[in-house]
């Protein structure tokens, strides 16, 4: 039993590249070298899910037959949904912690 198909996948690893990719051109001078702040892992994974959110609305758009499942999908929901609520979470969490 496979969790995603097609381009799925890339509903964690989007996020997390992207923080990677943070981390190594805009290193968070607060923090010690290898190291990331709260601030920076919530941006880092919200820039990361909101691409996916894009890339999956591009890849599922067009009609499907009825009980036909998303060509792109994570946990068999469309690969934009659990990225959406990744943004969610990071915006409210976000809001609440970071000062």
């Amino acid at each position: 039993m496979v969790i995603y198909r097609g381009a799925g996948f890339l509903t964690l690893f989007t996020p997390i590249a992207a923080l990677l990719l943070l981390m190594w051109l805009w290193p968070d001078p607060s923090v010690d070298h290898g190291n990331t702040s709260l601030r920076q892992l919530l941006f880092g994974f919200a820039i990361g899910a909101f691409i996916n959110v894009l890339l999956g609305t591009f890849l599922n758009h067009g009609a499907r037959a009825p009980g036909e499942p998303a060509r792109h999908h994570f946990f068999y929901m469309p690969m934009q949904w659990p990225s959406l609520a990744i943004v969610v979470v990071c915006a409210v969490w976000g809001a609440i912690r970071v000062n």
